[in-house]
């Protein structure tokens, strides 16, 4: 299971501040007390108390004297101990899952660390590929050797931005070709074919409606937990959506017939994806036959890691702003929040399904119209969303759509942009998190802090910071902005002219200006319109004019060590042809066919993890008796858990190990032990073959976090095959 927290590699080597733990965990698979109820058949002497033959004969740890009791214990603080497996270890144990926790090397407890390969990538919407869109997945992981150009990162692969594929069964492309105008008629009976997953305005017959597969025009991209993206196609003039795509290919769905999972992947390793392998100015899908020289990295509308498109608002809305927060259970993959530009509404699509499960309309305030340009969520679960272009900032309870407001900014300047939130906290050590957006027309960005102490009504009296680049190098136009976590933090804001301004996150209100001779690093590309931080917590931008991405390398203090020799990574796999290649006619694009990335929203999935919803996992898959059943009966850990910190447990249960991914989870468990038949369970199916536990880790403060030392899973033998 895949999850995420707000902790980097720092974790692991800071010494965190752990509080005092609880009781050791028991010794492993064996009858763990059976025949004492409080000594050696005595409760103060030989013969009584609850011992061998009287007071609750052959009591066991399971509180019964069911001779079948077994206690099967794992961490550290077992007796004896033993050690936490993790997916990391040679060979992994197939029964462990671990994301955004690993073992702390002096104590061997499961604490929070975020370092994961499911979030070296940097995921940039591209505006006008094929004149219709992609998406490009780019390593943020330095490799070595270096690719055959002698850059160090790469792009690993490239997906279309939505799929014909949204229901495995009854979807299909009804003969559309990626970069081909499709035929007139897709999803006519609203089942089959070309459809959506979901949609605001029903379709045909009152079920889907089809898929626009021309002009998508994709912009703001977001990151999950667990590595997946979703992508906002806007769509103008057309129908906007939003398409959720798999990171890991153990995730990809099998649907197009075709043995195995076929996906956009850099087959050359030469850290460019081809698009287009036998040069006929057609995107390659499964049809393709390459040259023999030059494998298939591009596969369009039949790859089959683009899990679901949804349509979000009738035609000719613009779908924009992008935002993830907590799904359904808090945690796990998180629901989007997709927005439409032109009618301010808000759409709440299910992680899982796929499904629109909320309409938020955000009310006009004071004459002032909603026009959301961009979107973040942050930890206390309120969205904020800017006018674009104005000093107006909407924003709602997700947890309670109904609260609502608007707060315009007191320091005047050109207008909002990209928008972030961070993890600022005041003098008192409380959590705060700042908003963050770009000073269009201008060279720099502004801050918003919000009153937290005042309930809902108090979010919008706070107090704003205008930050300003000045001197030689204050390039104009702020666009994305993106936060880091350092100690101290600072914001980094895209600056359309080409480079990247650095600002501190600890800002005074009012206005501030910073030297762009030492506060602003160019790109040495132009239209810089996105700024993001990656898992490693360097800084990347992203280049719209010149199709490419830029690299910074940024040390622990905020120092950036490549200054004046930023790594450039290029995305146009099609150099030496004209910006008119593609084969979509005239009428049916209108700003060319090169990639041109148009992504400043959080590409990374680092403000997720670190200021939405900071969260780490651990699974462990545990067989029964077998062939018999086994009644699960209790589950105790062992942890500390600091003020501000957390520890959560839920189970599932099934006959069948692979039929646990899709068994229905129990409720949350806070407290130690977790009694299985109650509340907030029951397991359900029990007894049964195999039973998955998850510990789910939180925290509020970076410096922090809980430690699970070890767990403790009772159990009993049915003696039937029932």
């Amino acid at each position: 299971m895949n999850r995420t927290s707000i902790f980097s590699s720092l974790v692991l080597g800071l010494g965190l501040v752990l509080a005092a733990g609880a009781q050791p965990g028991c010794s492993c698979d064996q009858n763990n007390g059976a025949g004492d109820g409080g000594g050696n058949g005595d409760g103060g002497g030989n013969g009584d108390g609850g011992g061998n033959g009287d007071g609750g004969a052959n009591v066991t740890a399971c509180g019964d004297n069911d001779p079948s009791c077994t206690v099967t214990c794992m961490g550290p603080t077992c007796q004896p101990p033993s050690q936490f497996p993790l997916p990391s270890d040679n060979p992994p144990d197939p029964n462990v899952g671990a994301d955004g926790v690993n073992r702390d090397p002096n104590t061997g407890y499961i604490v929070l660390d975020s370092t994961h390969a499911a979030f070296d990538f940097l995921w940039i919407a591209e505006d006008t590929n094929y004149g219709i869109g992609t998406v490009s997945k780019v390593a943020t992981k330095a490799k070595n050797p270096p690719y055959p150009s002698g850059n160090l990162y790469g792009e690993v692969a490239r997906y279309s931005t939505v799929t014909c594929g949204s229901d495995p069964v009854n979807g299909g492309k009804e003969g559309a070709v990626f970069s081909v105008v499709p035929p007139a008629t897709l999803c006519a009976d609203g089942v089959h074919g070309c459809c959506s997953r979901s949609e605001a305005v029903p379709g045909a017959m009152g079920k889907h409606q089809p898929i626009n597969l021309i002009e998508n025009h994709p912009s703001r991209t977001a990151v999950d937990f667990n590595g997946d993206v979703w992508v906002a196609n806007r769509g103008f003039g057309l129908q906007s959506s939003a398409t959720k795509i798999a990171n890991t290919i153990t995730d990809c769905v099998e649907r197009n017939g075709i043995p195995g999972i076929q996906t956009s992947t850099d087959a050359n390793g030469d850290g460019i994806i081809q698009t287009d392998c036998n040069g006929d100015n057609i995107a390659d899908d499964a049809s393709t036959v390459c040259p023999n020289t030059q494998p298939k990295e591009f596969w369009g509308l039949d790859d089959e890691c683009i899990l679901f498109t949804t349509n979000t608002g009738p035609i000719n809305v613009y779908g924009r702003p992008m935002a993830l927060g907590p799904g359904s259970v808090d945690f796990g993959p998180s629901d989007a929040w997709a927005g439409t530009w032109v009618d301010g509404i808000f759409y709440r699509i299910d992680g899982i399904t796929g499904l629109i499960k909320q309409t938020v309309q955000i009310a006009t305030v004071g004459g002032i119209a909603p026009h959301p340009y961009g979107a973040a969520i942050d930890q206390f679960g309120i969205l904020w969303a800017p006018n674009e272009a104005t000093g107006n900032l909407y924003y709602f309870d997700t947890n309670n759509t109904a609260q609502q407001g608007l707060v315009t900014t007191t320091l005047g300047g050109s207008g909002f942009y990209g928008i972030a939130v961070d993890g600022y906290k005041d003098a008192t050590n409380t959590l705060v998190s700042q908003v963050w957006m770009g000073e269009v027309g201008g060279s720099g960005a502004y801050r918003y802090r919000p009153v937290r102490s005042a309930g809902f009504g108090g979010l919008g009296t706070g107090t704003w910071a205008l930050a300003t680049f000045t001197g030689a190098g204050a390039l104009t136009q702020g666009r994305g902005i993106a936060v880091d976590n350092r100690t101290p933090a600072f914001a980094w804001v895209a600056l359309d002219s080409g480079a990247i301004g650095k600002i501190p996150a600890d800002m005074p209100d009012g206005a501030n200006s910073y030297l762009a001779t030492t506060n602003v690093f160019p790109t040495t590309q132009s239209g810089t319109l996105g700024a993001g931080v990656a898992i490693d917590s360097d800084i990347w931008g992203i280049n719209q004019n010149v199709s490419s991405a830029t690299h910074f390398r940024v040390d622990a203090l905020g120092n950036v060590l490549n200054a004046a020799t930023p790594d450039t990574i290029p995305l146009d796999d099609k150099p030496a042809a004209t910006d008119t290649f593609c084969n979509m006619p005239a009428s049916r694009y209108t700003t060319g066919c090169k990639p041109k990335p148009y992504t400043y929203s959080d590409f990374t999935g680092f403000g997720l993890r670190n200021f939405t919803n900071p969260h780490g996992a651990y699974t462990w898959i545990q067989m029964g008796c077998g062939p018999a059943k086994t009644k699960w009966l209790k589950v105790v850990w062992d942890a500390d858990v600091p003020v501000g910190t957390g520890i959560t447990f839920r189970a599932r249960s099934a006959d069948d190990p692979t039929a646990l991914s899709t068994a229905p989870w129990t409720g949350n468990y806070s407290v130690s032990p977790a009694d299985l038949a109650a509340a907030p369970g029951p397991l359900v199916p029990n007894p049964s073959g195999y039973i998955q536990v998850e510990f789910d880790l939180t925290t509020t403060d970076k410096n922090l976090t809980p430690a699970l030392k070890s767990f403790q899973i009772l159990s009993e033998c049915i003696n039937t095959l029932g």
